[in-house]
């Protein structure tokens, strides 16, 4: 089981949000504690992604209550999506982004698009020299803002630092569970040699841990089915996430623009 922490984290739906969800009987914790802790399986996690989605794109808790449970494969989804289209479309300007989302949806139903296979790795990582930039963040998506305040600041500085050949760069995110706004993050970029620290830049060293890995190809809207996978993975094979999760960056933005071409690996501490 999953401690409601771990499962926002991996659903990346806010804990506030899952307990709205159990509040409204979308979503009910499989166990609840005498101390008040909520625990779900991960194969709730599909689910939720269902339940996060079918809300964001308009449909109200009784609509999803009755699409749920009549959900059996794509087709008897796609009458409820053709439906909210419509209705969408007779909507403002501000809607247009939901618009576009639900067309996609139907076209990819309608393809018979399946999820992508991903293989997940237990792997020891070595012991690492790093540099490191942490900060709050607005959201996941302004992790940029990081990048770009460690670049000026070197530069500013004039500090000359020495990479290794298979240098590293990497994100953790230190929130308990997932967070819609103020995002608490910490770039990394794996150098050689001693340093001292700046006011916003830190050197050390980062110990060896075993983690459970998961490397995809392709742009970052994956990483929650990467997670999703990785958490069932990790509950089956009787192993327990100890530690905040990070993603390294084989090939990202400082190699290509086009995210088709992302080499994205997403790690998971475990014991």
């Amino acid at each position: 089981m999953l401690k409601i922490s771990d499962f926002s984290k991996l659903s990346r739906i806010s804990i506030r949000m899952l307990r709205f969800y159990d509040e409204q009987d979308l979503l009910k914790p499989i166990l609840v504690k005498d101390n008040g802790y909520r625990y779900y399986e991960p194969t709730q996690l599909k689910t939720a992604m269902h339940i996060h989605y079918l809300s964001y794109l308009g449909f109200s808790t009784v609509k999803i209550k009755r699409i749920l449970s009549t959900f059996q494969n794509g087709k008897d989804i796609i009458q409820y999506l053709e439906v909210q289209l419509d209705e969408m479309k007779d909507e403002k300007l501000s809607l247009n982004e939901k618009i576009d989302s639900l067309t996609k949806t139907i076209n990819k139903i309608k393809q018979e698009e399946t999820l992508m296979s991903y293989k997940v790795e237990v792997k020891e990582l070595p012991a690492m020299k790093v540099m490191a930039k942490r900060g709050i963040i607005p959201t996941y998506q302004d992790e940029g803002l990081l990048w770009k305040g460690l670049t000026s600041e070197l530069s500013a500085l004039d500090m000359k630092i020495n990479y290794p050949n298979d240098s590293k760069t990497m994100t953790v995110f230190y929130d308990d569970g997932y967070k819609e706004k103020d995002v608490d993050a910490e770039i990394r970029i794996q150098v050689s040699g001693n340093y001292q620290d700046t006011e916003n830049i830190k050197f050390k060293t980062i110990d060896p841990m075993k983690v459970a890995s998961v490397t995809f190809t392709g742009g970052y809207e994956h990483i929650t089915e990467v997670c999703i996978h990785i958490a069932t993975w990790i509950s089956e094979h009787n192993y327990e996430i100890i530690g905040p999760d990070f993603s390294i960056y084989h090939v990202g933005y400082g190699q290509t623009q086009n995210p088709n071409e992302f080499v994205t690996e997403i790690c998971y501490p475990i014991n």
